[in-house]
């Protein structure tokens, strides 16, 4: 072993120093050579991200699931009841997504400190965004759960569907405090590169929320659990997340992890700290409110269209475009979380002063996940009512959700694009330009465009798939210029 390699590794075991820091720049890449794949970036990222993406895989196919088990009870139930889950998730999103957003200041301060060595820094982060969410949360969602029972209904005319969407939402509500603190957990693990962490813990209680969908969904005689129904999907949801926050909680207390990162100290607790996270999160935690308010104004439109061609008691359109969106979900969620490693990636890369290494790593991040999606948006496109049967067999729901499906498909790569440079940049601390860019489409894109399209020129719901379509492409466009421009480069924390 030559001096040199041994005082590199001497170096990197004073600062704990992840592998992927070790590797040396790449070349720069020209022409036709920039659609390759690095090797070892490739295989760095894949192994920070790959746990993430099976976690949210698992939980995303844990919601689709419940609403497959849902599509299965009787006809009465069915559509009226996938339906409520569609248009009553954006109210609950609204509320734990956007206080979910501590994930940007925790993830970007604990990443940057812990690659630079800094590791009772990056522990700071962890107690601060804690407390904070533990608060935010109990107080928000006791206050949505009161004004869900009047706001649902202005959402849907139907009533069967409105009366089943208040349920669901008020008892999902009840699980947005483990959402939120099991958020600041998961973004300091992600952030400190073990994001196999947050994996243990959602396949621990995505299979929990499997056996307890099937339980009080169907309900069971033998065992004297009458069936919830929809109400039961909703339950099974609230009682795994707050699982999943036990499991993460129990990892953070291993005493290696205390004692390095010294996070259960309450003389963590300080203003500047506190304001540091808010200030980083804000512009993702309005992001997520103006995107959760264009959902509701897209399910909106969704329903005027359903109202147009569906008879009362059976929203098929509906039905159909949360099938649409549960197909979506794959791609979406898992883009987005391959888009949370690639950040963590970049930002301890930027904490180490690697900064072409981090920006090749956003890179390499974005062609390989396109690739994936891209392939798996080829084989949805080839057989959609396939697809759209093994979550509603109606065969009015499968003819209504084909061309929207296939549309849809047709664009994973672009969404892959969109979602990793925007959860990239709200990583290293450039959110406030994806906020005012997501502000500008949702508000003047999706929701508007979907009406366009889909109302005013009744193209039905092909025509109500437009908005997100045009969403999806001009986020892509959007954040990659802002990425390629490299303005996140100069963002200090």
């Amino acid at each position: 072993m030559s001096e040199a390699v041994a005082a590199q590794d001497i170096r990197r075991v004073e600062l704990d120093r992840p592998y992927y820091l070790d590797l040396p720049d790449p070349r720069v890449c020209r022409g036709w050579e920039r659609l390759k794949v690095h090797p070892e970036i490739a295989r760095n990222t894949l192994r920070v991200a790959l746990p993430v993406v099976f976690g949210m895989v698992t939980q995303s196919a844990v919601n689709i699931l419940a609403t497959v088990m849902v599509g299965r009870l009787p006809a009465e139930l069915a559509n009226p009841g996938q339906a409520a889950i569609g248009f009553s998730l954006p109210i609950m999103w609204l509320v734990g997504g956007s206080l979910s957003a501590i994930w940007v200041g925790t993830q970007a301060i604990a990443a940057r400190r812990n690659g630079a060595g800094e590791h009772e820094l990056a522990g700071q982060a962890l107690t601060n965004s804690f407390i904070l969410g533990l608060i935010t949360s109990t107080v928000l969602s006791g206050l949505a759960i009161w004004s869900a029972s009047w706001l649902l209904p202005l959402l849907h005319r139907d009533p069967a569907s409105a009366a089943l969407g208040v349920d669901y939402v008020q008892i999902r509500l009840a699980g947005v405090v483990a959402m939120v603190t099991t958020f600041s957990l998961k973004s300091f693990f992600d952030g400190i590169g073990r994001t196999h962490y947050f994996m243990t813990a959602a396949i621990i209680m995505n299979v929990l929320n499997v056996v307890l969908n099937a339980l009080l969904i169907f309900g069971n005689p033998t065992l004297g659990i009458p069936r919830l129904g929809v109400s039961g999907a909703a339950w099974a949801s609230v009682v795994s997340a707050y699982i999943g926050l036990f499991i993460l909680a129990s990892l953070a207390l291993r005493p290696s992890l205390v004692r390095r990162y010294r996070y259960l100290r309450l003389s963590n607790l300080t203003p500047r700290i506190l304001r540091e996270i808010a200030v980083l999160s804000f512009p993702n935690a309005i992001a997520t409110i103006v995107v959760m308010v264009g959902f509701s104004g897209f399910y909106w439109v969704v329903g005027q269209v359903n109202d147009q061609v569906a008879p009362p008691g059976n929203p098929y359109v509906a039905a159909a475009s949360q099938a649409v969106v549960t197909l979506n979900m794959v791609g979406f969620m898992t883009a987005l979380a391959f888009g949370s490693a690639t950040a963590s990636l970049v930002g301890q890369s930027l904490g180490a002063r690697r900064v072409y290494l981090g920006e090749r790593y956003g890179w390499e991040a974005a062609k390989l996940w396109a690739y994936v999606l891209g392939a798996f948006g080829l084989l949805v496109f080839a057989i959609p009512d396939a697809c759209v049967a093994a979550i509603n067999p109606d065969p009015q729901v499968i003819e209504a959700a084909r061309d929207p499906v296939r549309l849809m498909a047709a664009l994973q790569a672009v969404i892959a694009v969109a979602m990793v440079f925007a959860q990239t940049l709200y990583g290293v601390g450039d959110a406030s330009f994806v906020m005012v860019v997501e502000l500008v489409l949702h508000l003047g894109v999706m929701a508007p465009g979907a009406y366009l399209f889909g109302v005013v020129l009744e193209l039905g719901l092909v025509g109500v798939y437009l908005g997100p379509a045009i969403y999806a492409c001009a986020l892509a466009a959007a954040t990659l210029l802002r990425f390629k421009r490299g303005a996140w480069k100069q963002v200090k924390i």
